[in-house]
């Protein structure tokens, strides 16, 4: 029985390989795929692997840009990239899981199957990376998400976006609308920005009291983070269909005066169906068959370094943990790694998946 295992596992492999042969590159292609926009690119020595790349947040309203850089460290290293820009912006967990899967599929049908198999992504990207490696064990060898938060969607929003307005409006009141009111529109961003600098400078030493609580890094960085997060907010309840948040039975904690913030801040209650969509895309659970190695840098403005934490926590629980490693970089900034950093990060998990070299937890510097 080994020995035809082994000789159907090495079978499979020289057929990976004949067909990767088969295709002469350079190879560029550019399409859509049900109503998203993709890039596929295949080196001229392609090595048979492929890196399925998720990109970051864009405002519903903006068009993203496919990201150059992960194209030029995968085809570095032998890999061919693939890439979809998705068919609608935003929040679009959904469209990043089932488009860039779609795209996967599309790309094994038309240039052949591919090993070793990576899914990655940066920020939004890396909460799809997530999902995507536990949704698709069997189509994927590793993931690789950068700064990107790997709590569920109705963690993650509830607890840092949703509570970080609730909060700013208890501290600063004055801007227009609620954490579920949004008057301005696809406006919200920029016209609240202003206005969130102006409470903000209004009152030093409160600022200094709310980036505490709410694990920012300076008080610079704060009104661009709440009109942001209002932004997606906004978003949020328009492609849920109502407020997915409810925080009736939050108690907030850390204050200089608990109780009474706790008395006065403003309370919500959740869309029931709102609540069951966002619980949909994304509930992540830990419960993965392949290796996960996630970066982030210690000093990041919208998601906390203790986010990534989390992600070790539900490992323990569903009995995942020799499948994950976390490494960090010394850095402020969302998602600020250099390219080699990223290279550096790649040939780990590219070593973890072939050669079964588990990286060491830590540091990551690039080489």
């Amino acid at each position: 029985m080994v020995r035809m295992f082994a000789s159907y596992l090495l079978a499979g492999c020289i057929a990976t390989l004949a067909h990767a042969a088969e295709v002469k590159g350079p190879v560029t292609e550019e399409g859509t795929l049900d109503g998203a926009p993709f890039l596929i690119e295949v080196p001229e020595k392609w090595n048979g692997g492929l890196i399925m790349y998720a990109h970051g947040y864009a405002v519903v309203y903006q068009t993203p840009r496919y990201n150059r850089l992960i194209v030029d460290i995968g085809k570095a290293q032998g890999f061919a990239v693939a890439q979809s820009l998705y068919s609608k912006q935003g929040w679009a967990a959904e469209q990043g899981v089932l488009e860039t899967e779609a795209l996967r599929q599309y790309f094994a049908k038309k240039y052949g199957e591919t090993s070793p198999t990576i899914i990655a992504g940066h920020s939004q990207g890396a909460s799809i990376t997530f999902e995507t490696i536990e949704r698709f064990p069997k189509e994927y060898d590793g993931a690789l998400p950068m700064c990107g938060t790997p709590e569920s969607t109705p963690k993650f929003f509830k607890e840092r976006m949703f509570d970080m307005r609730i909060l700013f409006d208890y501290y600063f009141p004055g801007l227009p609308g609620s954490a579920v009111e949004f008057p301005d529109g696809q406006a919200t961003m920029p016209k609240m920005l202003g206005r969130a600098r102006e409470l903000v400078e209004a009152d030093p030493k409160r600022a200094e009291e709310f980036i505490r609580l709410v694990d920012l890094p300076d008080v610079p960085t704060l009104p661009t983070v709440i009109a942001f997060w209002s932004e997606i907010l906004r978003e949020m309840q328009t492609r849920a269909g109502g407020n997915a948040f409810d925080n009736r039975d939050t108690i907030y904690a850390g204050s200089s005066n608990d109780a009474e913030l706790n008395r006065n801040v403003q309370r919500f209650a959740g869309d029931p169906k709102a609540m069951e969509y966002v619980k949909a895309w994304v509930t992540i659970d830990a419960r993965i068959e392949d290796p996960v190695l996630a970066v982030h840098t210690l000093v990041d403005q919208l998601i906390s370094a203790r986010s990534p934490k989390y992600y070790e926590t539900l490992t323990e629980l569903a009995g995942t943990r020799d499948k994950y490693v976390q490494l960090w970089v010394d850095r402020v900034g969302h998602c600020a790694f250099s390219p080699e950093e990223t290279a550096e990060a790649l040939r780990m998990l590219v070593a973890w998946i072939k050669d079964g070299v588990k990286p060491t937890p830590g540091e990551l510097k690039g080489k």
